[in-house]
């Protein structure tokens, strides 16, 4: 049965983590440590969403997003101090219009293919550029290296992004097949920590065929970060009420929207506008070939998805093998994704209450019927009165906050206790638990500062370039107000929607609209049947969007299918990605 306790990094006062930069569910356990069950009998713990812990999507990000207005801007103009270069060993610097140096080749059997050569001459030198692979400097055997990629691709003799890049070296290297490139999602989250963390998120068996390779994408973590906003701001996102309930608060949010944006482009200048899942596709395949594979195998997770089927899009007859777990479609519309949003998060806080009600100290008490209404009501009361905490600067939290920290518990079965918890302090006027939840996620120290790592940074850039900009027009308000009049609890947790990349001085990525990646090997496509961040009916919408489109779900609960509790899914994809073995269009598991 599932543990009854929050787990401890949950609680008020997390312990320290030798993974400081992660968030504290990410931390390996002791070997000596057992896992503990979840509610359906499968093992949990620390391996059950670790795509999930650092992948911030779909309806979290149009969450998080909707109160982005209220920031005030600050800082200086973008220059050194925003935009910084990574770490690791350096790649051999490119200068314009050099000879273009020789790549080196893996190990092992991948490393008897020829060299690719089918790239455009203009971005010979990055492709062939010579990378070079050090030890990371900590107790792994892992390497480390950075590469370089033009920040716009129409310009490649022009400024550059240095990306930070992991490598965990297969296991086995007599079963070695290549390389597999991964990605968490976020956006903004961190290959290199994902790489880093590979005995955590796949199997042995797996990891014994393939080098685990992550990279930080252009402009996050360690890949020339650009910084757009403050320690401030960041709390100002948690801090502000993101239901406004008069049409002056909205005009005002919307207003502060705008200029937030504008202020965000300006502090991050050209690289600011050069965030694209596009670009980092583009920045991957050179990767590809760097790393000395003919074809990209890849593994991504949650917004990796997204990531995945651009670069199947864009380079069809590149794609290895390519599992994208817990899915969203770059054909996704936005009345799509409302409904994705919504099936998703009822689903999800149905099977909490489900779980909840059977247990004599269900903070909701055992009426099924009356929980939903409770949490409304709960989240009512604190957006006029807050909660109280113990966090120095945060003595007092709002309806930011505690949505959020509701809405990650959902992520994993494993945070239920935590959730419940939370739950019945907030009741009693305090927000120690639910807050401590939410600064574990999003890095956050009892100091105020942000880790350097945390997804926020990116957020808005990506977005604003990946998706298309949104009018309100009188259809789609009124189908969110019928929406949100339907779903009063989702209506809270989601918070005021509009358009909050208006402002932002490029268009984003007009969707195809059309078949995806077409000649594309299979590619698999995996996902819970009730998750919260990523529902499955945009995994659903994705297998069905790319011409070679595998649909494999999952009976579960939570965000992340891979290495999360399931042998069926488990089984299913290392048959895939070591033997080829591709399962039956639809499977279930």
């Amino acid at each position: 049965m599932l543990n009854d306790e929050p787990r401890p990094e949950d609680l008020p006062e997390p312990q320290p983590s030798p993974y400081a930069a992660l968030p504290p569910e990410l931390a390996p356990r002791s070997p000596s440590a057992p896992e503990r069950p979840g509610p359906d009998g499968l093992m949990s713990g620390t391996l059950r969403k670790v795509v999930a812990a650092v992948a911030i999507i779909a309806l979290l990000a149009a969450t998080l997003l909707a109160v982005w207005g209220l920031f005030r801007s600050s800082e200086p103009v973008a220059g050194d101090a925003w935009s910084q270069t990574g770490s690791g060993a350096p790649a051999t610097p490119i200068a314009p219009g050099a000879p273009a140096p020789t790549a080196t080749a893996p190990s092992g059997p991948a490393s008897t293919a020829p060299a690719d050569t089918d790239y455009p001459a203009a971005l010979a030198a990055y492709y062939t550029q010579q990378v070079n692979w050090t030890s990371c400097g900590d107790a792994s055997d892992h390497e480390c290296a950075t590469i370089e990629v033009p920040v716009d691709y129409a310009k490649p003799g022009g400024d550059r992004f240095t990306l930070a890049v992991r490598k965990a070296p297969a296991t086995d290297p007599g079963k070695r097949l290549g390389s597999l490139l991964v990605n968490p999602g976020g956006p903004g989250a961190s290959g290199v920590q994902y790489a880093q963390l590979s005995s955590f998120a796949f199997t042995p068996e797996l990891r014994a065929a393939y080098d685990i390779v992550g990279f930080d994408p252009r402009g996050i973590g360690q890949s020339s970060p650009v910084r757009c906003l403050s320690n401030a701001d960041l709390d100002r996102l948690f801090s502000v009420d993101p239901t406004p309930d008069t049409p002056a608060e909205r005009s005002t949010l919307l207003s502060e929207s705008d200029r937030i944006t504008t202020d965000c482009a300006r502090r991050g200048g050209e690289r600011a506008r050069h965030l694209s899942t596009t670009e980092v596709a583009r920045d991957m395949d050179i990767l590809r070939v760097l790393v000395g594979d003919p074809k990209l195998n890849f593994f991504g997770g949650s917004y990796g998805t997204f990531l995945g089927a651009i670069y199947a899009d864009t380079f069809p007859t590149k794609v290895g093998r390519m599992v994208l777990d817990s899915a969203m479609s770059p054909n996704q519309t936005e009345q799509q994704e409302m409904t994705y949003d919504i099936q998703g998060f009822e689903s999800s806080i149905d099977a909490f209450i489900s779980w909840c009600v059977a247990r004599s100290d269900c903070a909701l008490g055992p009426d099924k019927a009356a929980a939903r209404g409770k949490i409304v009501a709960l989240l009512d009361a604190v957006e006029k009165n807050g909660l109280t905490t113990g966090k120095p600067g945060l003595q007092r939290i709002g309806e930011g906050w505690v949505g959020f920290a509701i809405f990650m518990c959902l992520y994993s079965s494993q945070s239920w206790p935590t959730l419940n918890k939370g739950l019945a302090q907030a009741f009693t006027g305090r927000g120690d638990i639910l807050l401590a939840k939410g600064m574990s996620v999003v890095e956050r120290n009892t100091s105020g500062q942000y880790a350097d790592s945390t997804y926020l940074q990116a957020m808005l850039p990506v977005r604003c370039a990946d998706w298309p900009r949104t009018p309100a027009t009188p259809a789609l308000e009124a189908a969110r107000a019928k929406a949100k009049a339907a779903h009063p609890l989702w209506a809270r947790m989601t918070g005021e929607l509009y358009d909050n990349c208006k402002a932002w001085p490029t268009a984003g990525r007009t969707p195809k609209g059309a078949t995806l990646a077409v000649g594309a090997a299979p590619i698999l496509v995996i996902g819970n049947e009730r998750d919260p961040a990523t529902p499955i009916g945009g995994t659903k919408q994705l297998a069905s969007d790319l011409a070679s489109g595998v649909l494999l779900t999952s009976d579960h609960d939570g965000h992340g299918t891979y290495f999360a509790g399931s042998d069926c899914v488990d089984a299913a994809v290392d048959a895939y990605l070591i033997e080829g073995k591709v399962p039956p269009d639809g499977d279930a598991c």
